[in-house]
């Protein structure tokens, strides 16, 4: 998937983009507080341009990629948003959280992806 930000790219955009490529839900957030979709990328942004990831891409790398890259604050949820994903599971595996995972169903995914 490559992200292009630029002056024309709304969040709720990026954010659909990234439930079709990887199934997972990806939250934006100015300062604290999540944004509501109708927000510019490049607003939030301390710089514009390209980045690319695929689906061996981790949790965690990308949402430091992101703050590092972008300035952007993100975090990556379940598909139905219930819970955030654990930071060493590949984009790929996102959609192996169960919907509405329990504290139980994502410690056993911590064990299957290691600590």
């Amino acid at each position: 998937m490559e992200i292009k930000v630029d002056g024309r790219l709304l969040v709720s955009t990026l954010c659909e983009r990234f439930k079709e490529e990887f199934g997972g839900t990806l939250r934006v957030y100015q300062g604290n507080k999540r944004c509501t979709g109708a927000e510019k990328v490049a607003d939030l942004a301390k710089e514009t341009g390209s980045y690319e990831c695929g689906k061996m891409k981790t949790v965690g790398g990308f949402e430091k990629e992101m703050m590092e890259r972008f300035g952007l604050k993100v975090q990556i949820a379940s598909a139905d948003d219930w819970v955030l994903a654990l930071d060493q599971m590949t984009l790929g595996k996102l959609p192996e959280i169960p919907k509405n995972a329990t504290k139980a169903d994502m410690e056993g995914l911590k064990a299957k992806y290691g600590k």
